[in-house]
Parts: structure tokens; C-alpha cells; sequence
């Protein structure tokens, strides 16, 4: 969230605004890079947090679709008289997301309208006995139109159409495209940011392995239609939490995200993250899942 994506009202104090950035330096930082990143055609932003979580461990991990996929390495195991191998709970997990800015301005005073792009992968990287493989990748591209609302609720509002897939085929194929809506609020200490997505419907498939057609129909059973992230400064330490719910009584379904992030030598970030629910990757959205996992934060959201 840039300088200018603040409410006039909530910059209208000098001390309030100084009091913003003693507690997230970082944001004046976003700044003056987004700023920058106006006047420089080569110049790519962080978007949503980089960082590298070289240890985490999985409950629960959705074997079977995946299984099938790789079954020349099972079938070859079985010939020479071996247990078949599977996934291990253990991941290097892994995310990177970067953002341009296209234009500024354009409608209305403080306006961006931004690309950017977001992959996060669960690798295998500690089971030699299936070749360290990638289990998994997210892709998720977007196109973003930010602005400043000045409304004394609202510091920072966005709309954007943004499609999420895992780049696979067939059964394993997952992938879903939205219009989100965002509305976000800074305080001295804390910040909260409220999303609400409608899913773009698509067309059923005519078969399971099709490649056109919805791959996912349920998935907002388990993703929800919406989340909530609220994030608390504690010195240099900081508590962030990302909520989602699918709002049904019936069947009540979502997802609980903690991190923990505190300084490490060197300015670097060190992170805790523990996960509980449903989504935690595309191909086990509608899998329960519990994840922890320890790691280094490159940027964070401010």
C-alpha cells in the first residue's frame, strides 16, 4: 500500500502519518519505489510476500490423483520388487510474486493500474526416491486497478480479474479465474484488509479428463468467497493472520493462516507459519490440511 493510497483523513495529522511509518518503515519504502517504479519502464515490484520456507511439514498429503500420474515410477519400483514411493510430508515450499506498474493517474488522482504475477511451489525436495520433484506450482497472474477511496473506513481500494491455476492436465488439472474486490485500512500499529471475490463461471466439462470446461465446480465450497487479513506490529516483530470462510451453515468450510515474522541478522526476516483448513494449494483445495513450517522472508507486505 503506497503513501498515496492513504485517506486524506487518515494523513491529515503529521503525527498520525509519522506514527504510521516509525511502526512500518517499510511502507515509506513501497513509497518511494512505486514512485519510482512510474518513471522506470524496466522496473519490477514485489507484490505479494517472497519467501523461501526450506523446512515445513504436512499432515495430510493428497496421494492418489498424484500417484496415478506418476505411476511409470511406481510400476517400475514394483518390477524390481520394491515398495512403491510416495509423497513425503516434508517440503521446501516457496513463493514469489512480483508486480508493474503499467500507468498511473488514470482514473483519478493516486490511481495505478498494475500486472503482476504470483507462483508458489511445494517441492519435494528431500525425496530422492522420486526424483525431488515439484508436486506442485500455483500460478496466479493478475491485472490490478488500486486507488485511494478517502474514506475514513478505507485507505486503499483495488478491483482485479485474476485467474490462479496449477498448469497441469487432465484429472490434475485445477485452475479458476475471479474479479476480487479489496478494501484495506492502515493503522499506527495494525493493518486490516477485507477481499470479496465473485467466481467467472465456466462451462461444465463433457468428460473428466476434457481438457476445456471447469476443472474445479466445487471449489468455492472449499475456498470460500472471500478472506480476511489482519496484520499486528509488536516492536520488530509482527502477527499477521489470513481467515476465510465459505459462509454455509450446512457445511461450514475454510481456512485459519498464522505467521510470525521477527528479525534476523543482516536486516533479513525470519518467518513461522503454520496452516489449518481447506486451499492451502490448488491441488488439494478440497483436502484437509494442517502445515507448519520455518523459513526467510525476502519482502513482506510492508
Amino acid at each position: 500500500m503506497a503513501e498515496e493510497s492513504l485517506s486524506e483523513e487518515s494523513l491529515s495529522e503529521d503525527d498520525e502519518y509519522a506514527a504510521i511509518l516509525a511502526k512500518f518503515p517499510g511502507l515509506a519504502e513501497k513509497v518511494e519505489a512505486e514512485k519510482y517504479a512510474t518513471k522506470n519502464p524496466y522496473l519490477l515490484l514485489p507484490h505479494k510476500p517472497n519467501y523461501f520456507m526450506p523446512l515445513t511439514y504436512q499432515t495430510k498429503i493428497n496421494q492418489e490423483e498424484q500417484e496415478e500420474f506418476y505411476s511409470d515410477i511406481a510400476d517400475e519400483e514394483i518390477a524390481n520388487g520394491e515398495e512403491p514411493k510416495g509423497f513425503e510430508n516434508t517440503e521446501f515450499v516457496f513463493q514469489l510474486s512480483v508486480k508493474y506498474i503499467v500507468a498511473e493517474d488514470i482514473v483519478g488522482k493516486n490511481s495505478t493500474l498494475a500486472v503482476a504475477y504470483t507462483g508458489k511451489s511445494y517441492w519435494q525436495a528431500y525425496n530422492s526416491d522420486i526424483s525431488a520433484l515439484f508436486r506442485e506450482t500455483n500460478h496466479e497472474p493478475e491485472i490490478i486497478l488500486g486507488f485511494a477511496p478517502g474514506f475514513s473506513w478505507s485507505d486503499h481500494m483495488s478491483v482485479s480479474f485474476t485467474h490462479q491455476s496449477n498448469g497441469q492436465i487432465g484429472n490434475l488439472s485445477r485452475s479458476w479465474n475471479r474479479i476480487i474486490f479489496s478494501t484495506a485500512k492502515v493503522w499506527p500499529d495494525r493493518i486490516l484488509n477485507v477481499r470479496a471475490w465473485y467466481r467467472i463461471p465456466e462451462e461444465e466439462k463433457e468428460f473428466p479428463s476434457s481438457t476445456e470446461g471447469d476443472d474445479n465446480p466445487d471449489i468455492q465450497k472449499y475456498m470460500g468467497y472471500g478472506d480476511i487479513f489482519y496484520l499486528r506490529k509488536f516492536g520488530e516483530h509482527s502477527i499477521g493472520i489470513t481467515a476465510r470462510n465459505n459462509l454455509r451453515a450446512g457445511e461450514n468450510l475454510g481456512s485459519v493462516e498464522l505467521d510470525w515474522t521477527f528479525p534476523l541478522p543482516g536486516g533479513m526476516k525470519g518467518f513461522v507459519q503454520y496452516f489449518n483448513g481447506y486451499g492451502e494449494s490448488l491441488i488439494d483445495y478440497d483436502q484437509y490440511q494442517e502445515r507448519i513450517g520455518v523459513g526467510i522472508k525476502i519482502s513482506d507486505w510492508l
